[in-house]
């Protein structure tokens, strides 16, 4: 790596033979502990897995994207510009643990920077594939949306409370 660049994403392998691999991440996902095999097969060919060596830059504040990542292996760190003073660590993320999801559900930008603190394994999800799936397994795609709610709505909750003792 040359200095001063900061390292990228890199694919892990595709294709049947990896889509095994793929459903064994997502079976360690707490996002997806209720859903069956079969759904995982089928979620799995929507499904991109990536490393990201320490220093990559997962999601920038601000910047237009459109993918959602489940964290497999490693640790993550969110960071929240703070009217230009040095950006402030949020939280460290934790394999099993779910990121993006906001802006593949409202099209805004990500509202902090993801960084990887450690070698970290990813899959990501598109929100072009997130539409397929609803489009090619309706179910599929509902069941994945009532989830994603109920983890927009806990984490509501834990920043409501957070925002109750600062006050």
């Amino acid at each position: 790596m040359t200095a001063g660049r900061t390292p990228k994403l890199e694919q892990i392998s595709a294709g049947d033979n990896f889509k095994g691999e793929v459903v064994s991440m997502l079976e360690n996902n707490n996002m997806f502990t209720d859903f069956n095999r079969t759904e995982l097969l089928t979620l799995a060919d929507y499904c991109q897995a990536y490393l990201a060596p320490i220093g990559t830059i997962v999601f920038n504040e601000g910047e237009q994207s459109s993918y959602l990542c489940l964290l497999v292996e490693g640790k993550l760190s969110v960071y929240k510009d703070a009217d230009g003073e040095k950006s402030k660590k949020l939280v460290d993320v934790r394999p099993g643990k779910t990121i993006g999801e906001m802006s593949v559900i409202d099209g805004l930008p990500y509202s902090a920077t993801v960084k990887a603190t450690d070698a970290s394994k990813l899959i990501l999800i598109t929100k072009e594939n997130f539409a397929k799936i609803g489009e090619d397994h309706p179910r599929l795609g509902v069941k994945i949306l009532w989830k994603f709610s109920q983890l927009l709505s806990l984490r509501l909750r834990q920043t409501s409370g957070k925002l109750i003792d600062l006050l």
